[in-house]
Parts: C-alpha cells; structure tokens; sequence
C-alpha cells in the first residue's frame, strides 16, 4: 500500500482531507455503503486491483482516484476510502473522501493513519524539493 501511496502523491503539492464519516459540509464517495463501492469497482473496466498488506487497493485511472479497502478483521471495517487528484488553477490536491461504518472511534482513528502516512509522504517530498 505504501508504495501505491508513494507513486499517487509524487504529483501531489498539497492534500486536503475531506471526511464523510460525521462530518458536516464533506462530500460522500459515489457509493452509499463500502461494499458497493468495492463491488462497483471490481466490475468497472480499466481499474488496477492489488491486494497490499492485506487490504484491497483499486486504481482507477479514468478518475484519478485510488481507493483502499481494509480486511474483514480491521477494526474500521467495513470502509472505503477514495483519494483524488484535483486541479484548481495551478494547484494540484488530493481529496480523501472516506465512507466508514464502523463505530466512529475506529473510522476517527483510520483517518488519522491515512493523514500521518500521507503527512510522512509530503514532508518527504518537501525535502528532496529543497
């Protein structure tokens, strides 16, 4: 998953964290529960699936999205998160939009890994750009 991540925010300047999970003014993945987005994208034509430290990984190049499905055995299971490449003027971000229906602790507390691994991501690109 790391290195997935890795490649997916080597274009990235910034990221922007938009989380559907109780949030107010946040924008929901196109799918009402996890399960269909996974079934939903494991039936969409052109998507890369992997499967990386036991979670499911789908690249959807058509949208610029990659989206991550934790195990069965997860404690945020089940949840789909989807991370998008977005252009507004010259800046390019990556929106995370995450659908979780686990209790929200969990959900609270897979949101914070993916923000300090995409933080570790862009404080290492920072540091090569200097």
């Amino acid at each position: 998953m790391m290195k997935t991540l890795f490649a997916f925010v080597l274009i990235v300047a910034s990221i922007d964290l938009a989380v559907a999970q109780g949030a107010a003014g946040t924008k929901r993945p196109e799918y009402a529960t996890a399960a269909q987005a996974l079934q939903g994208l494991r039936a969409k034509p052109g998507v890369k699936i992997s499967v990386q430290s036991g979670w499911t990984v789908i690249e959807d190049r058509s949208t610029l999205s990659i989206w991550s499905f934790p195990p069965a055995g997860h404690r945020a299971y089940p949840t789909a998160i989807q991370r998008k490449v977005v252009q507004e003027g010259s800046n390019v971000f990556v929106k995370m939009n995450v659908l979780c229906e686990a209790p929200k602790p969990d959900c609270d507390a897979v949101v914070a890994e993916f923000g300090k691994l995409n933080g570790r991501v862009r404080d290492d690109l920072n540091s090569k750009t200097r």
